[in-house]
């Protein structure tokens, strides 16, 4: 399964055309259509966040429902940590191997997730080598398609 990082779905759902990478971006999301997809929880709250300031928080709303609804896009969610130290022992694996919290949460999904297989974003450079899956851009993973 790929799994999509938020800026994916951020350059879609804000239909950013001016932006250079708009579209292999679309162009990747098309070939996809159909295809069942993950995105991890806290990548998917953090375009909620990102939408909710552009759009407004209905809208935000609304779409953080159409995810939990989607039956192509499926919302990835990490193994239950009974306490926050446990919590903490976990992100500081991945914190140690130079990740932001942001990230470590989104790899600590990806480890939890067997179905993964690579994951999809256009913030490469600080993933790869550090997550346990390939990291693409949508422009590379486009190419590996065709």
């Amino acid at each position: 399964m790929l799994v999509l990082g938020p800026d994916v779905l951020t350059i879609h759902h804000l239909s950013m055309t001016d932006d250079e990478r708009f579209d292999d971006n679309e162009g990747l999301l098309k070939r996809l259509r159909g295809i069942s997809k993950g995105i991890t929880i806290f990548g998917l709250l953090d375009l909620i966040g990102i939408i909710a300031a552009r759009i407004g928080s209905k809208q935000a709303r609304e779409l953080y429902i159409s995810y939990l609804k989607s039956k192509e896009h499926i919302v990835l969610f990490p193994e239950y940590q009974d306490s926050w130290e446990s919590h903490i022992d976990t992100m500081m694996e991945y914190l140690t191997r130079g990740l932001s919290y942001k990230n470590a949460l989104i790899a600590m999904v990806l480890d939890s997730t067997p179905e993964a297989e690579a994951y999809i974003t256009w913030m490469k450079k600080p993933l790869e080598n550090r997550i346990s899956v390939k990291v693409l851009t949508p422009s590379e993973c486009l190419r590996t398609m065709k």
